[in-house]
């Protein structure tokens, strides 16, 4: 009896161990079938603590509110998507030797940080070559995307070679632009306002100002991109359908100083009677209305200007500005992230995306929506 008693006793936990055995070879395939199908779909622990991707906004230095604007949407689209962005601004030191920047990570937003503020006016080379030295700084620091507001074809066609040639043996780091259009190869994606359409808006406003009847004169830069080009060309397409309108030439000037001045000469001059302005860019704007406040003539000489920069806003509201062009900087930093983001992911992206400028007026710069246009950063 007790033999038999053993032997049961043996043959149950024999019975045991089998099924033990039993369960553990059912749970190593079952783990082998999950990991070759985490294979087969790309799937790795890897890909649980990926790092986000770091993507550098950098614009030229002293732009302003428009910075501000795209800043604060890039910053928006990067919460959403997961990304880290990187916030590089031009800053030029001291005119000899320049330093970009001392590096400054707060959480998921890395700042870059001015060397010198009390910096000198800089030449436009410098500037550039500061632009330039900003985007190389930037991809040191591991940007695996560039956001560029350029501040010329020079600097963005030196800042697009870094990109290529930053990885010699990897993938090309995307160039996304902002706000202007240049012929340089090598662009992923261009963010900006119809500038044609825009200067449609701008000569209609002017048309109606004057009630079909006037001299107007165009303040501005030399066109050195297509996009000033085409802002010009809207601008005549609408002026040229009115008989009574009489344009004089174009008055070229690139800074406040030199557009105050090309307006006072204007002004100045006794067989010609200007009766509104047409400023193509930021500083033409500001230029003329410091001419208009000197001869105290805001109610006399219209100003149709481009721009949305504090000094403006504040003059529209007086009234030294009939209407303003206002693009939106928060939608154009937004976009160009999201560009970027689908680009590093291997998505398909836009070459152009155009975004709408709007027609401000003292009428309606209070308007909610012109608000949220005007004044991103106020929540």
């Amino acid at each position: 009896m007790m033999d038999n008693k053993i032997n049961r006793s043996d043959a149950h936990s024999v019975e045991g161990l089998n099924m033990r055995m039993k369960r553990w070879v059912v749970t190593q395939t079952a783990a082998s079938c999950l990991l070759l199908l985490c294979s087969a779909c790309g799937i790795s622990n890897t890909d649980v603590t990926a790092v986000s991707p770091r993507i550098a906004l950098v614009t030229p230095a002293g732009t302003g509110e428009l910075a501000e604007a795209i800043r604060l949407g890039a910053e928006a689209a990067a919460k959403e998507s997961g990304a880290e962005l990187m916030t590089v601004e031009a800053y030029p030191s001291d005119g000899r030797v320049y330093t970009p920047a001392i590096p400054d990570s707060v959480g998921s937003q890395m700042q870059v940080k001015p060397v010198n503020t009390d910096r000198p006016t800089m030449s436009r080379s410098a500037r550039e070559q500061a632009q330039v030295d900003a985007a190389a700084l930037a991809l040191r620091q591991g940007a695996s995307a560039l956001l560029v507001d350029p501040l010329s074809e020079k600097a963005l066609s030196d800042i697009i070679q870094k990109a290529q040639t930053t990885h010699s043996d990897g993938p090309v780091v995307p160039v996304i632009v902002l706000n202007d259009e240049f012929p340089v190869k090598g662009i992923t994606s261009i963010i900006s306002m119809d500038n044609m359409e825009a200067g449609r808006q701008a000569g209609q406003a002017m048309v109606e100002l004057l009630k079909g009847k006037g001299h107007i004169a165009l303040l501005g830069p030399d066109p050195v991109n297509s996009g000033l080009v085409q802002r010009e060309q809207g601008v005549m397409e609408v002026l040229e359908q009115y008989p009574d309108i009489q344009v004089e030439p174009k008055s070229i000037c690139n800074t406040r100083d030199g557009c105050w001045q090309t307006a006072k000469q204007l002004l100045d001059q006794p067989e010609v009677d200007v009766d509104g302005f047409i400023a193509l860019q930021e500083p033409a704007s500001l230029g003329a209305a410091d001419e208009l406040n000197r001869r105290n003539a805001a109610d006399k000489v219209r100003i149709v200007g481009f721009g949305s920069e504090q000094q403006q806003l504040e003059q529209l509201q007086e009234g030294v500005f009939d209407h303003l062009i206002v693009q939106n900087g928060y939608s154009a930093g937004y976009l160009g992230l999201n560009q970027a983001v689908a680009r590093l992911n291997n998505q398909q992206v836009q070459a152009r995306v155009l975004l709408e400028t709007k027609l401000v007026s003292t009428d309606n710069m209070f308007w909610m929506d012109n608000q949220k246009l005007l004044f991103p950063f106020v929540q």
